[in-house]
């Protein structure tokens, strides 16, 4: 479907730990109890180099990637590669990857220049409550309870969508093999409206 589409052309919703071993204590992405707050985020850098000494993936983003963040400043701070605006699914839209440590983070930006998502495809960068991709469906349930919920695309389809109390949400994508194989921050309802009529993410 498209929505996979997409996620292989931006190739795209929180806390610590660069570790498997990190603690799930946070608040939203995958349990109430070991929920993952984005205030637990990590700080966006305003150094060149977007390298941190935690590096994980939040509902805000991760790194200097946090939602909300423009085209500009990321330019400027030479934060980007392979900005493109040749997208033919989202022609209006501006896409690019991180750099760095965040080499495997996919960009997406509107029109007027924000970041609305970014899509995690790296297998050594995990949520801040200790999700990885290459985990099962049971493993994120165990780690985000009753904050997310199985979202079915259709066609065997399967994500898992955490939602926080700020609206902000990770979702994560399975693949055939119901193994994460990305992880997708941005608005909640969005990313769900999205994810279940089938669209490009646009």
């Amino acid at each position: 479907m498209k929505r996979l589409g997409l996620v292989a052309v931006i190739l795209v919703l929180a806390v610590a730990g660069c570790s498997k071993d990190a603690d799930p204590a946070a608040t939203p992405t995958t349990g109430t109890s070991t929920s993952v707050d984005p205030t637990d985020a990590a700080s966006p850098s305003t150094a060149a180099s977007p390298s941190s000494d935690a590096v994980v993936f939040t509902v805000d983003g991760g790194g200097p990637y946090e939602i909300g963040a423009t085209l500009t400043s990321l330019k400027d701070k030479n934060l980007l590669d392979a900005v493109s605006t040749t997208n033919e699914l989202c022609p209006t839209n501006t896409y690019a990857k991180g750099t760095g440590d965040w080499k495997d983070l996919n960009l997406s930006f509107r029109p007027d220049g924000k970041l609305y998502m970014a899509v995690n495809r790296s297998a050594k960068i995990p949520t801040p409550s200790g999700a990885w991709l290459g985990m099962t469906m049971a493993a994120i349930q165990s780690i985000y309870g009753t904050i997310g919920k199985q979202l079915d695309g259709g066609g065997g389809a399967v994500a898992f969508l955490v939602t926080t109390d700020t609206g902000q949400g990770l979702l994560f994508d399975f693949d055939q093999k119901k193994k994460v194989m990305s992880m997708i921050a941005g608005d909640a309802t969005y990313l769900k409206d999205s994810y279940l009529g089938g669209t490009d993410f646009c």
